[in-house]
């Protein structure tokens, strides 16, 4: 039996993979369903049936709104409640059925919560509340084209409704998340997932949507709520130069009262900030982010907008005040009960960092001038999931660690994990700075494994009818096993994948590589060839890393590749493996002994460059230095006197180099240097090898250098400007031993070393992790490539 208080209403089109899961969530309902088909050519209308929806056929008028008020005047219900094919219910259906008998007359309009999946991973995921229940028979309707406005109108001819011009400026309820002020949220909670970038690669969702954005610009020409949808469009085709322009018109006429305003200013940030426009996304949340102060994401996007300028100091503030936006912060029902805790670690870690002042409207307005938003609206803000909680900390943690402060930000990495125990870049940066502080890979094991079995604990308490003392299956060891890998503890991560029972689901290109890492050739061969025999491996299309691990396996242990690997390769590539197996299968050096070998194998190695050059990306990726070492001489050997050998010198330099191999790097570069000159990058990155030693007069020489071979090397020019000042901050040490009391000199000392503080915050030095700094640690006093051990 139907129940009469609640009516689902969808409209469709060719959605037969997402029509049964979706209506399958609300079957224990039993509601009416109507679903209006503008005109599938799959199963969808079979679909519906069988679940008992009464199915319209209409025809797509490229109007949303038009299909969508089709069926709402054939509702019995009392209330209405509008879907998307692929939306479904994850929680609070039970709730709703006993929320709606209890919500007040006046009430006409509900809220629910959706969130929206924006990718696969933990944390891509978007939250919005928007108006999707109403009473039925109230006189509302759609409005628009494309993301349409619930309005409420006077009578029309045929007996539709007439929707006010002035309610759809005002309301700006769309669907996508554009909340109004008064409506209460239901307890409902659904996913959509129709955004996916698989989904929208495989469809024609965007330029559907820009085109009717662009039929509503025709009629109503610089609206500024279009205009932000046109640019939330051209941000899924990618084209972000277009979206920036669309954010900017639409920012410059949108009222500040209008309740998409504050999802504008996010976005229109987030594109400033990938396109590398610091200035402006700065100067906008400088003071967006106090007129919305209970935004999370304005506070999380100021940060690193604040990071990329190197003030690391008010970025770590601003992660910090995204943490305090939490709902329940300020009271006394914290999730994760640690109030007190959090605002120790926030007081501690900024005062061990100086204080450059207030970050308060650096443009000069005083704190007066800044319409706020009511406080009333806060909760409802659009919002990417974990903006007040595990990403703000995964944030502070990765600066606190930047800035040596190494207990405070494991501390932070575990606050993050205790939000969320699935959040990977926490579980990384926690086995980062423990790597960083020192730890053996046992130790390191061992903290990840408390962390993961006191938060698996805490998350089974949360469920009904389960025992937190016992560990399931379902709780494998994905996460801690890939962050020992992260940090380089590859044999660690194996041995926890031997020990396993529970079958943690670890692909097989991962374990491959992570033993070629390890340095365990003979297994990783005996691994290969117990997953795939030479005929299986001919028939599988695999990944080009994948086919590259593979043939270091073989090669790694003295074997050669088979033709049946060579026959599954690209057909391009086909005879650059066979001619790269040659090269090691032989029992010496190649030489080239008359014109006609000379031009063939000349002409050989030329198309085979791409394939050579990333056997050995990833052959040092792996460790694997001694075979990279055997390769690069056999191809140097094929012609010893070409200049191009010194070519490759310099690639491979940088290769090692972006590795961590920094000694091994410098010593080739050197080398190189003594037989000729060294492009910008290499420059670069042995001025860098140099700084890092302390010797600021020798890397500003390298600096320099790199600046005249390309004067666009941006981390040249910085590296050039901070040896300036620790030279200058030399001089001025060296002054102050000689006049101690000078205050000129002390003050001129503090104001440089605070701009060395923000110049060496600012992003210009290659970043090395865990992996990176082994390899740093490792013997490279000489350029003696050699496997790494363990």
């Amino acid at each position: 039996m139907q129940n009469r208080l609640l009516g689902i209403h969808m409209i469709v089109q060719n959605e037969e993979h997402h029509l049964a899961r979706c209506l399958d969530s609300f079957k224990p309902m039993g509601s009416e369903c109507f679903i209006t088909d503008t005109g599938s050519t799959d199963r969808t209308p079979e679909i519906a049936r069988s679940y008992g929806a009464t199915v319209l056929h209409a025809r797509w008028e490229d109007d949303f709104a038009h299909a969508r008020n089709i069926s709402l005047p054939l509702s019995s219900t009392e209330w209405i409640l509008c879907l998307d094919a692929d939306e479904y219910v994850i929680q609070g259906l039970e709730e709703l059925l006993d929320y709606l008998p209890k919500v007040h007359k006046s009430v006409s309009r509900l809220r629910i919560t959706i969130e929206n999946r924006i990718g696969e991973g933990t944390g891509e995921s978007v939250i919005f509340q928007p108006v999707r229940l109403f009473r039925a028979h109230q006189g509302y309707r759609y409005e628009g084209r494309i993301h349409e406005q619930l309005v409420r109108g006077g009578t029309r001819n045929c007996g539709e409704q007439e929707a006010d011009d002035q309610d759809i400026k005002d309301s700006f309820t769309r669907e996508e998340g554009w909340i109004a002020e008064h409506e209460p949220l239901a307890p409902l909670r659904l996913v959509h997932d129709g955004y996916l970038p698989s989904t929208i690669a495989q469809g024609h969702k965007p330029l559907r949507n820009l085109k009717l954005l662009q039929l509503e610009l025709a009629d109503r020409p610089g609206q500024p709520f279009h205009l932000y949808n046109v640019g939330v469009t051209y941000c899924q085709l990618g084209n972000i130069e277009q979206a920036a322009e669309a954010f900017t018109e639409s920012f410059l006429h949108t009222p500040l009262h209008a309740p998409y305003r504050s999802s504008l200013v996010r976005d229109y940030a987030k594109v400033l900030l990938a396109r590398g426009r610091y200035d402006e996304a700065h100067g906008l949340l400088a003071v967006e982010r106090q007129r919305y102060a209970g935004y999370a994401d304005l506070h999380l996007l100021y940060g690193e907008i604040l990071e990329q300028q190197g003030l690391e100091e008010r970025a770590y503030k601003s992660y910090a005040r995204a943490t305090d936006c939490r709902e329940g912060f300020n009271g006394a029902d914290l999730k994760d009960n640690n109030k007190a805790e959090i605002r120790g670690v926030h007081q501690q870690a900024i005062e061990q960092t100086d204080k450059p002042g207030s970050d308060e409207l650096c443009e000069g307005k005083s704190s007066e001038d800044v319409y706020r938003e009511p406080a009333r609206m806060e909760r409802y803000y659009v919002t990417d999931i974990g903006c007040d909680s595990y990403k703000a900390y995964t944030a502070m943690g990765r600066l606190a660690q930047k800035r040596g402060f190494l207990q405070e930000s494991a501390h932070l990495y575990s606050l993050a994990l205790g939000s969320e125990i699935t959040y990977a870049p926490a579980w990384t940066g926690l086995a980062d700075v423990l790597q960083q502080s020192g730890e053996t890979d046992e130790s390191i094991t061992e903290t990840l494994l408390a962390r993961w079995k006191e938060y698996s604990k805490k998350e089974r308490s949360k469920e009904e009818d389960s025992d937190p003392s016992v560990i399931t299956s379902e709780d494998d060891l994905t996460h801690v096993v890939h962050a020992l890998a992260s940090s380089g503890a590859y044999g660690q991560a194996l041995n926890l994948l031997d020990g396993d029972d529970r079958n943690t689901p670890i692909k097989h290109e991962d374990y491959l590589y992570w033993m070629l890492c390890a340095n365990r050739v003979s297994e990783a061969l005996q691994y290969v060839q117990n997953q795939w025999s030479e005929e299986g491996i001919a028939g599988i299309n695999f990944q080009p890393e994948q086919r590259l691990d593979l043939a270091l396996t073989y090669w790694t242990n003295e074997l050669s590749v088979s033709e049946l690997f060579v026959a599954a390769a690209e057909p391009q590539e086909r005879e650059g493996w066979r001619l790269v197996d040659g090269l090691l299968d032989a029992e010496e050096q190649m030489h080239v002994e008359d014109d006609r070998e000379e031009k063939t194998v000349h002409q050989a190695l030329q198309a085979v460059t791409e394939l050579t050059k990333n056997i050995l990306i990833r052959a040092v990726q792996t460790g694997q230095l001694a075979f990279a070492r055997k390769l690069y001489e056999k191809m140097a050997a094929i012609k010893p006197e070409h200049e191009e050998n010194d070519v490759h010198s310099r690639w491979l330099a940088a290769v090692l180099y972006r590795q961590g191999y920094t000694m091994a790097a410098a010593e080739l570069l050197i080398q190189s240097m003594s037989q000729g000159d060294l492009d910008a990058e290499s420059l670069f990155y042995l001025g860098e090898a140099v700084y890092a030693k302390g010797h600021y007069d020798q890397a500003l020489i390298l600096f320099q250098q790199a600046l005249e071979k390309d004067s666009e090397q941006r981390q040249a020019r910085a590296g050039a400007a901070v040896c300036y000042m620790w030279l200058a901050l030399g001089v001025i040490r060296q002054e102050r031993t000689r006049s101690p009391a000078d205050k000129v000199l002390m003050a001129q000392k503090t104001i440089l070393e605070q701009q060395l503080r923000t110049a060496e915050g600012i992003p210009w030095r290659t970043v090395f992790r865990a992996r990176e700094r082994r390899n740093q640690l490792g013997d490279q006093a000489h350029f003696i490539m050699h496997d790494r051990e363990g």
